[in-house]
C-alpha cells in the first residue's frame, strides 16, 4: 500500500492541475504557509508531501504499537491512510498545511496518551498542548484542536490542576515566545479575508473534491458507529484512546463544515480518522470475511484516483 500510494503520487502530479494553487490559502499568524515553501506541482513539493505523509503513517503505526487502541498490530490502517491520501492526488504530492496540522495532532496524542492515568507526568500534558497550540501559529485553524484535547484530560484522567496548569503554559508558550522573537507583531493580528479553495477550480474538480470528502466522512462515521459496541466493550485505557479519537473525527468533520472554503485543508485529519475505523472494523471482523469489505473501500477509492486524473 505504501508502495502503491507512492507510485499514485508521482502518476497524479500532472494531473493536479490548478488545486496545488488553492491550497496556497493559509491563515498563518506568523506569515509561514507550508504549501508555500516549494512551488506546486515541484520535486520539492512532492517528495515533502509524500515525507510527511509516510511519517504520519508511521507515527500512527508507533502509537498502536505502544498504546494498542486497535487491539492489535495489524498495519492496515496505516496503509489506508496513505490510500485515502493518494486517491486526491493534490494531497499527496503537494506540501499543504493539512499534513502539516495532522502530523502535529498525532505527535500531540501520542504524548497525550502517555499521561493515561499518570497525572504526574505534567511534562507530556504540556508538550501536547505546547505542539497543538504552535500549530495555531502555522494555521490559526490548529487551535480548535485543542477543544479535543482539553476533553481529552478528562478522558486519559489525569486532570489536575497541575496538569491543567501545565496544558494552560503550553497553549501560551508558542505564542509567547513567537512575539519575543518578533514573529508575532501584534498590529499585524487581524482576521484573513475568507478565500474559497474551490476559487481556482472548475466544476468537475469541485465535485471531485466533494464527493471525496462525502466518502471519508461517511467512512469514518459509519464504521465508528458499527464499531461503537465492540470498542465499548474493551478495557478502560483502550476505551480512553478510542473516545479520544472520536473527538478529533468529530472535531475534524465539524472544521471541514464551518470552514468549506478550506475543506481540503482538513482532509488528511478525516482520513486519519476513517483509517483507523478501518483498521477497528478489520480486526473486529478479522473472522468473517472482513477482507471482502476492505478491498470495496480499496476499490472506492481507486475509482476515485482514476476519476480525478482522467478529467
Amino acid at each position: 500500500m505504501a508502495l502503491a500510494a507512492a507510485v499514485a503520487a508521482v502518476a497524479g502530479m500532472p494531473f493536479s492541475g490548478s488545486e496545488p494553487e488553492a491550497l496556497a490559502t493559509a491563515w498563518s499568524v506568523i506569515g509561514v504557509v507550508p504549501s508555500r515553501l516549494f512551488l506546486p506541482g515541484t520535486f520539492g513539493s512532492l517528495i515533502t508531501a509524500l515525507a510527511l505523509n509516510y511519517l504520519v503513517a508511521l507515527t500512527l503505526i508507533f502509537i498502536n504499537k505502544r498504546y494498542n487502541f486497535l487491539r492489535s498490530l495489524s498495519l492496515l490502517f496505516a496503509g489506508m491512510f496513505l490510500v485515502m491520501e493518494a486517491a486526491l492526488p493534490t494531497l499527496i504530492d503537494t506540501l499543504s498545511g493539512g499534513i502539516v496540522m495532522a502530523g502535529i495532532v498525532m505527535l500531540a496524542m501520542a504524548a497525550l496518551f502517555s499521561a493515561f492515568q499518570r497525572p504526574d507526568r505534567t511534562r507530556r500534558v504540556f508538550l501536547a498542548f505546547c505542539l497543538v497550540s504552535a500549530g495555531g501559529l502555522i494555521d490559526i485553524a490548529s487551535v480548535a484542536f485543542l477543544i479535543p484535547f482539553i476533553l481529552g484530560c478528562f478522558q486519559m484522567r489525569c486532570a489536575t490542576p497541575q496538569s491543567l496548569t501545565a496544558a494552560l503554559l503550553g497553549i501560551i508558550t508558542p505564542w509567547w515566545m513567537a512575539w519575543g522573537f518578533g514573529a508575532l507583531p501584534l498590529s499585524d493580528l487581524t482576521i484573513p479575508p475568507l478565500v474559497s479553495i474551490f476559487s481556482g477550480l472548475d466544476t468537475t474538480q469541485i465535485a471531485q473534491v466533494v464527493v471525496y470528502a462525502v466518502t471519508s466522512v461517511t467512512l469514518g462515521l459509519g464504521l465508528g458507529a458499527v464499531n461503537l459496541l465492540r470498542i465499548y466493550s474493551y478495557n478502560a485505557n483502550a476505551r480512553a484512546y478510542n473516545g479520544f479519537l472520536t473527538l478529533l473525527s468529530i472535531t475534524s468533520v465539524l472544521l471541514m463544515l464551518i470552514d468549506y472554503h478550506r475543506m481540503v485543508l482538513y482532509l488528511p485529519m478525516v482520513n486519519i480518522c476513517a483509517a483507523i475505523q478501518v483498521g477497528h472494523f478489520f480486526v473486529i471482523n478479522n473472522r468473517k470475511r472482513s477482507y471482502i469489505a476492505i478491498l470495496c473501500i480499496i476499490a472506492i477509492y481507486v475509482a476515485l484516483y482514476l476519476w480525478s486524473i482522467a478529467s
